[in-house]
Formats: C-alpha cells, sequence, structure tokens
C-alpha cells in the first residue's frame, strides 16, 4: 500500500512539473511595495514601462519598488529620479548621469580614506554606461548601491532574471567597432531568422563604447557574409535576401527585434544590450 502511494505521489509531482514547465531564472532582488508613476516632461505619450528599482546604502533601504514611466527614452536616470521623488529624498547628479549623492550618501572619500560611490546594475549586470545613456526594458531591474572601491574585490555574481528566449548556436565572431577606446568588451547572443532560414545563430565579441544592439547586428551579418541595409542607421530595410516592404500577398513584411525576449521601443542604434543579453532578429509579417 504504502509504495502504491509513494508511485501514486511520484506521478503527481511529475505532472505537475510537466505542467508548470521550467523553474522560472532567479530574480536580482526582492522587489518590494513602494510604487511611483511619473511622466517625463514633453514625452509623446506613446511609450509606458513599468520596471524594478533598489537603491540602498548598507542596511538603508531607500526606495524598493517599482517605477511606472512614461517616457521617450526609458533611461535609467529618469527611472532613478522618478524613484527617489517619490521617496522624498534630495539627489544630485542624477539626470545628468552622474551620481554625486542620494539622500546623505555623497560620493568622494569617508572618515577612513575610503573612496566611496553610488555604482548600479542592470539586471543584476555591470554596465559600463552613465546611467542617462543606459535604456531598460518593461520588467527590468535596476540596482543602486552605495559602495565603497576595493580594487582587489572579485564581482559579485548576481541572478539576472532572464529567461533565455532561444537556443544559442556555434556561430562565433569578434568585432570592434572603428574608434573604439577598448575598454569595453563584451559577449552577446544574436540569431537573425526568417522563417525557417537561420542566417545567423550565436555569440558576438563585441568592442564598442556604446555596446548597441545595432553594432552586434552588423558584427553578425558581417561574418555571415551577407548583405544587408539600414542596420547602423537603426532601422532595417534588409538582411540577405528578405526586404521589407510589400511581399506578393500585399501584406506588409519587416524585421523586427526583441532584447530578452522583450519588446524594444527604439530603433537598434539606440538600444545598449549587456553581456550575456540576447538579441533576435525576425522578418515579420504585420498583423494589427
Amino acid at each position: 500500500m504504502k509504495k502504491l502511494l509513494a508511485l501514486i505521489l511520484a506521478a503527481v509531482m511529475t505532472l505537475s512539473l510537466a505542467a508548470c514547465g521550467s523553474a522560472q531564472p532567479k530574480v536580482p532582488f526582492e522587489v518590494g511595495d513602494q510604487t511611483t508613476t511619473y511622466a517625463i516632461d514633453g514625452a509623446s505619450g506613446w511609450t509606458e514601462q513599468t520596471v524594478n528599482i533598489k537603491i540602498t546604502a548598507g542596511e538603508d533601504v531607500l526606495y524598493n519598488g517599482t517605477v511606472t514611466l512614461t517616457s521617450d527614452d526609458q533611461f535609467v536616470s529618469e527611472v532613478t529620479y522618478a524613484a527617489i521623488a517619490e521617496a522624498g529624498i534630495s539627489q544630485d547628479g542624477v539626470l545628468a548621469g552622474f551620481v554625486n549623492s542620494i539622500g546623505d550618501y555623497v560620493s568622494g572619500t569617508d572618515a577612513d580614506g575610503n573612496y566611496v560611490f553610488w555604482g548600479y546594475t542592470v539586471n543584476g549586470k555591470y554596465v559600463p554606461l552613465a546611467c542617462n545613456q543606459m535604456r531598460v526594458l518593461d520588467g527590468d531591474y535596476i540596482a543602486w548601491d552605495f559602495q565603497v572601491y576595493d580594487e582587489t574585490a572579485a564581482p559579485e555574481e548576481i541572478p539576472s532574471g532572464i529567461t533565455a528566449p532561444y537556443k544559442v548556436g556555434e556561430q562565433t565572431t569578434a568585432y570592434t567597432v572603428e574608434g573604439a577606446s577598448g575598454w569595453t568588451t563584451e559577449n552577446v547572443y544574436v540569431k537573425i531568422v526568417a522563417g525557417e532560414d537561420v542566417l545567423y545563430n550565436g555569440t558576438v565579441t563585441l568592442t564598442s563604447d556604446n555596446i548597441l544592439v545595432s553594432e552586434a547586428t552588423y558584427a553578425a551579418i558581417t561574418e555571415a557574409g551577407i548583405s544587408q541595409d539600414g542596420v547602423l542607421a537603426g532601422f532595417v530595410n534588409s538582411i540577405g535576401d528578405y526586404v521589407g516592404g510589400t511581399d506578393a500577398d500585399g501584406n506588409t513584411v519587416y524585421w523586427g527585434y526583441t532584447v530578452n525576449g522583450k519588446y524594444v521601443p527604439f530603433g537598434c542604434n539606440q538600444m545598449p544590450v549587456l553581456e550575456g543579453d540576447y538579441i533576435l532578429w525576425e522578418f515579420q509579417t504585420y498583423t494589427e
């Protein structure tokens, strides 16, 4: 009888796991209850996103919750400013891109002679851009921390909360943007497909000061040895033999892309990516 019950329980657990699918990835931090809604002055109103943000200085949590932001740019600086305004604390430098202070915590040298500063991550990842240059997407995680500079400290491993939107292929390429300083090199994943035709699927090692989707895409296309039109300009007219416009049946066809499985409301020459991010291009037929 006990054996029968054990078999039944095992079967139920198996079915439950199958129904639920794979476990959700761990997120960079547990989101708190604070909320705010903020609209950038002059925003067109076309783009509204809700992102998660946590601002901490040691044990002092200055903000932890969500920000629903209406903005044409969706910069980390704008989300951060909205959270700080909701918390009713002071700041200096946020919208300018280099944070001098948030609340009572001021960057500089502390009483022990240590250099202290405000640093941030997006989806648990180091960002090599000022906060008024880094854009975020709906559901992303921004974490600010008041830190003591330690050049010997190993980077902390933080979960990203990102579910891989596709299986990465074996193609690889390394590409350096002309004029890049060489300070920033990242590995990102790129997949370019038109129906069953896979034009590229693999890793791009990109050296760039801007780490834009357009640059990673151009690198993949160059490696694949196919043509393109408009990629670096931000609006893709064609990749390979697939040209945006009207097909033989009168349908509108176009190249669209996602980052980490999320819709991106910007041209590909405006969207930065971070180490380990996923870029997916698909040749699509427009439907309302």
